[in-house]
């Protein structure tokens, strides 16, 4: 937070109270269950979604939803490492301010980093010292990260199945994020288009009959990107090319994907709000616990794994 280095924060201890007693976890939820459900009850409703708008074509307006989730798993992908990084990092107290002056530059070198196996800070398989039930324990971080200091009556064993299935999932959320072009060309001037795609193999006089495909989605972002080569040094070249690349994805694996780091991210802030405001110690609250998760089921696509790209 080197933005704060100048700055005097009077009660650092009011704005932890009133970050964890209005921050909303379920507004995630809630996206997520709007674009799915719109989606999958499209006919039923879409008299309504569609009032008051001429000449709509439904099947551009069932593509906008899906686009729509697929980028929404981007960005809570980028939310949930930017909240990671910055418990790891700071007091729990001062989550709120770290959240608003992160430096997202570095963090997004840090997800990459961690998507690759060479984050050294923070080191998820780090062991801490945590005081649940008036006992000091030593943990692994990333118990310490989504169930603070909270205990469940669960086996160490279970625990480490939890654990172990926490560090898959962010590891395949990390390399999803560290190719984010079709991201950025979401979130900038909206410059991109979504289309069926296919991929076929053969020569080219030969009859369709022989044609292979290797690769069919029903979605696919395309957009244009920059490929700038290097020398021996490391140094970029004086000049690059244009791409034009197209990605496709699967709406199904972004909504089952979008629902597990909603849990993950309610996990994280709710262990810590119902021990940290005093009038809501003592009431119940529920953890997800990732123990019996599906994997890699979960995170299987049935688009085509293949992203194309050619110069223009």
């Amino acid at each position: 937070m080197k933005k704060l280095e100048n700055f005097v924060i009077n009660n650092p201890d009011a704005l932890q109270n009133e970050f964890y007693g209005n921050y909303d976890p379920d507004y995630w939820l809630y996206q997520i269950s709007l674009l799915k459900n719109c989606h999958d009850n499209f006919d039923t409703i879409k008299n309504h979604l569609t009032a008051g708008l001429p000449n709509v074509n439904c099947d551009d307006f069932k593509r906008m939803l899906r686009t729509e989730l697929h980028f929404l798993y981007f960005q809570m992908v980028e939310t949930l490492f930017e909240i990671i990084f910055a418990i790891s990092t700071f007091d729990d107290k001062y989550l709120w301010l770290a959240l608003t002056f992160s430096d997202w530059k570095d963090n997004y070198q840090k997800i990459k980093e961690f998507s690759e196996g060479k984050l050294s800070h923070p080191d998820f398989e780090a062991k801490i010292e945590v005081e649940i039930q008036e006992q000091t324990l030593e943990i692994p971080l990333l118990r310490w990260i989504f169930y603070f200091a909270c205990s469940l009556n669960i086996t160490e064993a279970e625990w480490a199945k939890i654990i172990e299935n926490i560090y898959k999932l962010l590891k395949v959320f990390a390399k999803d994020f560290s190719d984010r072009n079709e991201y950025n060309a979401y979130k900038h001037s909206l410059r991109f288009y979504n289309r069926s795609f296919a991929l076929w193999v053969g020569i080219e006089d030969e009859s369709p009959q022989n044609m292979q495909n290797v690769g069919r989605s029903d979605d696919a972002i395309t957009y244009l990107e920059e490929h700038i080569k290097k020398d021996s040094r490391g140094n970029p070249c004086p000049t690059g090319k244009i791409q034009l690349t197209t990605k496709p994805f699967d709406f199904e694996r972004d909504h089952r994907c979008c629902l597990v780091i909603y849990e993950m991210i309610k996990n994280i802030i709710d262990s810590r709000k119902f021990f940290l405001l005093e009038k809501l110690r003592g009431e119940e609250f529920q953890l997800f616990t990732f123990q019996d998760i599906e994997y890699p089921q979960i995170i299987l696509s049935k688009a085509s794994p293949i992203k194309f790209s050619h110069t223009v």
